[in-house]
């Protein structure tokens, strides 16, 4: 059956800013600029977070209660302020979220004892000896050429002892040799 937007959302018992929304998220299609109930109804249906209790599909401008029967007979409406029945939901939300976070650890635990992750502290350890002898190489190469290149006159070979010097203090840090 289609319906305008505002037909829908009065039949549903929520606001015609609402289908306004879905429709414009693409949840609820229109055909011929109208509602297809049937549809629609599937769509929120989708949408609808389980733990959150559905939507009264009352409309809004049904008559007030019987006056006739008495207010002890009325069923107790849940208590919690302007959320009302949020409670549940944010209960499932928190016990997701907890859930999920233990699963991280456990996927962690299991990457450190499967070796591929590695104590930071220790990488930082590593990293500043490897340096320390790169650059104490790198500190030595003036003590070792000084009088070699002092007495060399050709600039290539000044060149060329340099750049090995230089290279083989750099093969200590990548670990070639």
């Amino acid at each position: 059956m289609l319906v305008s937007q505002a037909e829908y959302a009065r039949r549903r018992g929520v606001s015609r800013q609402y289908i306004g929304q879905m429709v414009a998220k693409g949840v609820i299609a229109l055909k011929d600029r109208k509602v297809d109930t049937d549809q629609a109804d599937a769509a929120l249906a989708a949408v609808r977070e389980p733990a959150r209790p559905e939507r009264s599909t009352k409309p809004k401008s049904d008559p007030a209660p019987n006056p006739a029967v008495p207010a002890t007979d009325l069923p107790a409406l849940p208590q919690g302020g302007a959320g009302g029945g949020d409670l549940p939901t944010l209960l499932l939300k928190t016990r997701i979220k907890s859930e999920v976070e233990k699963a991280k650890l456990l996927e962690i635990k299991a990457r450190v004892e499967a070796g591929k992750y590695v104590d930071a502290d220790e990488v930082k350890v590593a990293a500043f000896n490897k340096a320390r002898v790169v650059r104490d190489a790198l500190m030595n190469i003036p003590e070792r050429l000084s009088a070699v290149l002092a007495a060399e006159t050709d600039a290539a070979r000044v060149h060329a002892m340099l750049t090995n010097e230089i290279r083989a203090a750099l093969e200590d840090l990548t670990g070639a040799s």
